[in-house]
């Protein structure tokens, strides 16, 4: 009987252990409240540079991630954790749901910034003229233009940031085990 205890419970070690192994742990926060965390869990919704690291549960409303050796906060505070700002990734850019095809995309993208240009100085249409003229472009291409600009947050605009939500989500199921 004890024979198959003891091989029974390294069978359970063995299918649970690797998985549950922690190559960075966080200090200060017990193991099991840890654990490797990649892009391939999350998919599309990874929100960071990094494509690994280690996810903590560091307290009920505190979550940790580290990656090369630097421990960001994730959510709530914690001190001498970093800010995970650094390491957020923009949200992909969506597919255009009308471009001018006869421009490839980088002759658009340089059309919306310089009709953008025209906006922000707020130049009269003699500029946004000007701007169809040097890509030679109808005032409709411009306009089609200046929306797929808008829906896909060219720049000079800022694109927003991947959410966190995804990642929070993960380190508050740590904090129940």
């Amino acid at each position: 009987m004890r024979a198959r205890v003891t091989f029974t419970a390294g069978l359970l070690l063995a299918a649970c252990g690797p998985r549950d192994r922690v190559s960075d742990p966080i200090d200060g926060v017990p193991l099991a409240h840890q654990q490797t965390i990649s892009r391939g869990q999350l998919g599309f919704r990874w929100p960071l540079s990094p494509g690994i690291g280690t996810l903590a549960c560091a307290g009920k409303e505190v979550i940790l991630f580290r990656a090369a050796g630097v421990t960001y906060v994730v959510q709530g505070d914690s001190p001498g954790a970093a800010n995970i700002s650094p390491l957020r990734v923009s949200q992909p850019a969506p597919l255009p749901s009308n471009p001018v095809k006869r421009l490839p995309q980088n002759i658009r993208m340089d059309a919306f910034a310089s009709l953008e240009r025209c906006r922000s100085n707020g130049a009269d249409d003699t500029c946004s003229r000007g701007v169809q003229e040097r890509f030679r472009m109808s005032a409709e291409e411009a306009q089609l233009i200046e929306a797929e600009g808008e829906e896909r947050r060219w720049p000079p605009l800022a694109r927003g940031l991947m959410p966190l939500g995804p990642l929070i989500a993960a380190g508050r199921g740590l904090c129940d085990r």
